[in-house]
């Protein structure tokens, strides 16, 4: 009898742990297969070494804007962290980055936007040096995967390479890419909201009004292409007429007087979204693969 508790333990166990599991996969696995097909069209398959760095790259997206613990001893992605730390090699340890219930702050699934999700480059954050290591999860990791230079000799010698390799400062082209990173995640999790709720309103807003220097996606797109396709000036111009086009939509809706305060408002707003994520991947899969960095990484 004894023993048929405890098998009846250990296969509720089981079935919980399965059932998180399940729970918490798919939503980077979501995420990772919107990255891919933003970034390199439905079509295209990645193997060995290319879906190597693609994987990398997806897993520092998702742990620079989506960990969060629930409390203090649950750690999220901690072993995710660890093995991009041993391939990457970061000046920081998970403790450093994890995002925890710290005095009054409580996370959860629909909280934990206030600390992420606000812009890549929101200066209000409420925990401001943990946003700034979070970022430096993804440029470094994009530094390393699409601009590092071949380590040689210093294969050899791991601790080496990684001292030489692993440095967190990126170039302009290598930020921009990182923020297109970001917003496409955020463009995710604009996809799967219904109405104009509290936590919709956590994330970075489409639009900004004229006099303000605040984040907004649309507007960060825009300045990041002379950026990021430097070499694609032959495409670029289409593109950013066609941002400009669902800018000024969204600007009517969300600036309209009283903001959106009914459904329909928020349905015109959020086609302005869907609008965006389909321009994204009609275009920039082109555009990107005219950038050698790009190419040498993912089509050489």
């Amino acid at each position: 009898m004894k023993t048929k508790r405890i098998t009846q333990v250990i296969i509720l166990t089981l079935l919980v742990e399965f059932v998180s599991i399940a729970y918490a996969f798919p939503r980077q696995e979501n995420h990772d297969n919107d990255l891919r097909e933003h970034l390199f069209g439905q079509d295209r398959t990645l193997m060995g070494e290319k879906l190597e760095k693609f994987q990398a790259i997806a897993d520092a997206a998702s742990l620079c804007i989506d960990q969060f613990s629930t409390n203090g001893t649950e750690r999220r992605k901690e072993g995710v962290f660890n093995q991009l730390d041993e391939h990457i090699g970061f000046s920081f340890s998970f403790d450093e980055v994890e995002l925890k219930p710290t005095g009054k702050y409580v996370v959860n699934a629909n909280t934990h936007r206030s600390y992420t999700h606000r812009g890549w480059n929101f200066t209000e954050y409420p925990l401001k040096e943990l946003w700034t290591m979070r970022k430096k999860i993804l440029t470094a990791t994009v530094n390393t995967e699409l601009f590092g230079q071949s380590p040689g000799v210093l294969k050899y010698v791991p601790w080496v390479e990684k001292l030489v390799y692993s440095e967190e400062a990126c170039n302009d082209q290598c930020e921009a890419f990182c923020e297109l990173v970001y917003y496409i995640h955020i463009l995710g999790d604009y996809k799967e909201a219904t109405s104009y709720s509290e936590a919709f309103q956590q994330l970075i807003p489409l639009v900004r009004h004229e006099d303000s220097g605040s984040p907004a996606i649309i507007d960060e797109l825009i300045d990041l292409v002379p950026l990021l396709f430097e070499k694609s000036s032959n495409t670029s111009p289409s593109f950013i007429l066609k941002l400009e086009k669902i800018k000024e939509r969204a600007k009517k809706v969300l600036f309209a007087t009283g903001g959106i305060r009914t459904q329909e408002q928020f349905d015109e707003y959020y086609q302005c979204a869907m609008d965006l994520r389909k321009v994204i991947k009609n275009d920039v899969p082109g555009m990107l693969m005219q950038n050698e960095f790009f190419w040498n990484a993912f089509y050489k």
